[in-house]
């Protein structure tokens, strides 16, 4: 992550609460961008705060994490403006 991403993008999400807490940590004080959990925000439903680590959880692990990301993915581009012309 770059100093200047934080005036760059609108949004940063992260994926768990302490990558959340180093980006925080990093954000100059004038950051304009939205820095956020991902999964809290844009999948609620999971009941989940941190995308879990699917290293240890073999292909089952791999395919749950995919699955919540997806999930939020729909919510997060769904809420965007589209564009127009």
């Amino acid at each position: 992550m770059l100093p200047s991403d934080f005036k760059e993008f609108d949004r940063i999400l992260a994926m768990d609460r302490s990558h959340l807490e180093a980006l925080r940590e990093m954000a100059p004080e004038n950051t304009t961008a939205i820095i956020e959990l991902f999964l809290p925000t844009y999948a609620p439903e999971c009941g989940l705060s941190d995308v879990p680590d699917p290293y240890y959880g073999g292909a089952e692990g791999f395919e749950n994490v995919l699955a919540l990301i997806e999930d939020g993915c729909r919510t997060l581009l769904g809420g965007l403006p589209t564009a127009k012309g």
